[in-house]
């Protein structure tokens, strides 16, 4: 009799707990685990990938955290040409040392960056992975003075004969202004549509849209050889990558790089310059001739 009354009494009790589960999640709802129940406080549904490659000639050390301040710091370590790769959804701070001080960058959930050095040999972090053999973009977002941008075309010597492809065109200020400037036609190309947008609005307000094209897409996938002027303000291991595609143009054609060099051109450079922005700043110009 003890033993039928054990039984009754655990067979009513499994079945309030099913009645009381029933009411609390009921039909359409479901239970989640909290974060204090997981591996880290972002494995939530929507991680997406995001990458941190390091372009230096060093190991690079450097810290990550979660912008939102929910979890201690990570640090971690990079060696020559490795890649970090982070799955999070939410965007995160890395934090790393330059010139002796801290500095940081936030970066965006599912977004490429990259360690390399600046302008003035600086440990620096860029959007992108810049050039890479698995990566399109070939460099970073950053205009060309205006000052350089008219030496460039100096140097090349345009004039309405000429046909313009700037790889990597941004807004457009360098197709445009040898449009306005010279009456040359040009080609713009970039992997990012806002910038194309843009690129497209200023040649319609400078006028020289019936000269001007932009396209969207991979400059190492694009026929090139109709130019007669190349210009480009990418990186040293983008303009290497280039070479393939530069090499195809035709006997004569020039091609300026500001600031960084052609790898394995040296023997086709005819001319270099520095010029200073309004700023000061000193800026390198390479020419060459195919």
């Amino acid at each position: 009799m003890k033993r039928k009354l054990e039984v009754f009494l655990l067979v009513v009790l499994v079945g309030m707990a099913l009645a009381v589960l029933v009411m609390t999640t009921g039909p359409g709802k479901r239970t989640e685990l909290s974060i204090s129940q997981t591996h880290s406080p972002d494995s939530l549904l929507g991680k997406k990938e995001t990458t941190v490659r390091n372009v230096t000639n060093d190991t690079v050390t450097y810290t990550i955290k979660w912008v939102d301040g929910s979890a201690k710091m990570q640090e971690r370590s990079l060696k020559v040409g490795e890649i970090d790769r982070i799955m999070t959804s939410r965007p995160l701070e890395i934090i790393f040392k330059r010139v002796g001080r801290s500095a940081s960058f936030e970066l965006t959930a599912g977004s490429p960056y990259s360690f390399r050095y600046d302008e003035n040999d600086l440990l620096q972090i860029y959007d992108g992975s810049h050039g890479r053999d698995d990566a399109v973009d070939l460099a970073p977002y950053v205009t060309t003075p205006m000052n350089v941008v008219e030496k460039m075309l100096e140097m090349a010597e345009v004039d309405k004969e000429d046909v313009i492809f700037d790889i990597g065109c941004g807004d457009g200020r360098i197709v445009i202004t040898a449009a306005r400037n010279f009456g040359a036609k040009g080609v713009g190309i970039d992997i990012d549509p806002r910038r194309i947008e843009e690129s497209r609005a200023g040649a319609l307000e400078a006028g020289v849209a019936h000269l001007v094209e932009f396209r969207l897409g991979d400059a190492t996938k694009m026929d090139m050889t109709t130019a007669t002027v190349v210009t480009m303000y990418l990186l040293p291991e983008s303009n290497a990558l280039l070479v393939p595609q530069l090499e195809k143009l035709r006997p004569g054609a020039y091609v300026v790089s500001h600031n960084y060099s052609i790898p394995g051109w040296e023997h086709k450079e005819v001319e270099s310059a520095d010029i200073a922005d309004i700023t000061g700043k000193n800026h390198s110009i390479f020419l060459y001739k195919k």
